[in-house]
């Protein structure tokens, strides 16, 4: 039971680790077209856990674009659960 008890203690600690990112040091790139509703949603219901900061408005996202494709593309993101398809296609196909 104590066992269980540390390792829950641990991974809630990791998650919150993980969960508090800021892609402030990165730098922005040139906006040219805002996200569409659909890849907003798309952010917003998958990033905004630990991406808080980050993703505010739709010329945050924007100015995001190719890290965020990239980073879908690659597996590393979402760290925090998987996307669904849909939403990975959208991510993917966003011109």
């Amino acid at each position: 039971m104590k066992t269980t008890s540390v390792f829950i203690a641990v991974l809630a600690a990791l998650v919150m680790i993980g969960c508090y990112a800021s892609l402030e040091q990165y730098p922005k790139e040139k906006c040219g077209l805002l996200p569409n509703d659909n890849v907003v949603k798309a952010i917003h219901d998958n990033c905004i856990k630990c991406h808080t900061k980050d993703f505010k408005t739709k010329q945050d996202i924007c100015a995001r674009k190719s890290m965020i494709i990239d980073s879908v593309k690659s597996g590393r993101m979402p760290k925090m659960g998987k996307l669904y398809d849909s939403y990975k296609a959208t991510i993917l196909n966003w011109k």
